[in-house]
C-alpha cells in the first residue's frame, strides 16, 4: 500500500503503520468468521449466560 501525493508514490512510517493495522484487522475478522462457521451456537450460548451484574443486583420487588 502506498499513497500518491501529486502523482508521486509515498512510502513511509505512517503508511507502514496503516499496512500493519490493516493486516491485524484482517486476521481478527478472519478468525471471528472461522469461529462462527465452526460453532454457530456460541454467540447464543454467550448471550444466555447470566451476567455478573445481574447476580450482584439481585433486587426483588
Amino acid at each position: 500500500m502506498s499513497f500518491n501525493i501529486g502523482g508521486t508514490p509515498v512510502k513511509g512510517v505512517v503508511v507502514n503503520a496503516i499496512e500493519i493495522g490493516k493486516s491485524n484487522a484482517e486476521q481478527v475478522v478472519n478468525q471471528q468468521i472461522k469461529e462462527v462457521l465452526n460453532d454457530p451456537a456460541k454467540n447464543t450460548r454467550t448471550m444466555q449466560q447470566p451476567s455478573g451484574l445481574s447476580s450482584f443486583m439481585d433486587i426483588k420487588i
